[in-house]
């Protein structure tokens, strides 16, 4: 059986840790245990064990698919400065404009795509399932539910495909373009 944390950290020393498309030239070191007891505090919700893991013992974000993981506190940031804790606090929030927008409880933006899409990991079930938010599929006046896609079965599909050089997205896309291009 592979093991992602051992594969990951045997990445880092060959500088192979990176994001694809470089838009973080840094892997930030790994938190400690009190910074993520604190940022799941802050969350209201453990992170799967699996990016618990990440987190502890590979990197603080900076590493991965696209344009990489976001970190928590101090780690890797969107072009916004925000890290996953506060992606996540933003995208919770009510707006006042749009009276359908609803954040799912425990759906944390991890994976940085650009253009406001993200990977994210249901931290409510214990493999954590990656959903794809794209909030170009959304119709304006209704429900959000039409911007989330299931993208993998758990983070270690993810990050394992990502090591292994496969491309989940030609998987994925054609049922989101399809989507797209019905609303044209």
């Amino acid at each position: 059986m592979r093991n992602l944390v051992k594969e990951l950290l045997e990445l880092k020393p060959h500088g192979e840790l990176i994001p694809d498309t470089g838009f973080s030239k840094v892997v930030y070191p790994p938190i400690s245990n009190d910074e993520l007891v604190s940022a799941e505090k802050f969350l209201g919700f453990p992170l799967t064990p699996s990016l618990r893991q990440i987190y502890l013992e590979v990197a603080n974000g900076g590493f991965g698919p696209a344009y990489g993981l976001l970190g928590l506190t101090g780690g890797m940031t969107n072009e916004d400065g925000n890290d996953a804790i506060m992606q996540y606090k933003d995208y919770r929030q009510c707006d006042p404009a749009d009276p359908h927008w609803r954040w799912p409880e425990g759906l944390l933006p991890v994976g940085h795509l650009g253009c406001a899409m993200y990977l994210c990991v249901d931290c409510t079930k214990r493999d954590g399932p990656v959903i794809w938010f794209e909030p170009a599929a959304h119709e304006d006046g209704k429900p959000w539910q039409d911007s989330f896609f299931p993208f993998v079965e758990s983070t270690e599909e993810w990050l394992f495909a990502w090591i292994d050089g496969n491309d989940l997205f030609k998987k994925v896309s054609a049922e989101v373009y399809r989507v797209l291009k019905n609303d044209e």
